[in-house]
């Protein structure tokens, strides 16, 4: 498993207090008046032990300074899709 795989499941496992499994890698593309909004690759998990949810998804952004970001959203309906969750990311972040 790669090293960014890893640290998004321990990331999420901590978060959820739970145990995540990795199920696979989801391409989302969102395209906003004709323009690409968002791109990227979306790793899915499986959790066991989760009040609430049975999957979560989680990528992570480079910021320009070469920091990057782990991004978690537990698949809580209606949050329940790779392209969801990237869609509720970006209005939480007023970018969509």
């Amino acid at each position: 498993m790669s090293n960014n795989r890893t640290s998004l499941m321990d990331a999420i496992e901590l978060n959820g207090n739970c145990k995540a499994t990795y199920v696979h890698t989801q391409p989302v593309r969102i395209i906003l008046e004709g323009k690409v909004l968002w791109k990227g690759r979306v790793e899915v998990f499986d959790l066991k032990g989760h009040a609430f949810s049975k999957r979560a998804f989680g990528w992570t952004i480079r910021h320009k300074e070469k920091k990057s970001e782990n991004i978690i959203v537990m698949g809580i309906p209606p949050l329940d899709t790779p392209l969801m969750a990237v869609k509720a990311f970006l209005a939480s972040r007023k970018l969509y």
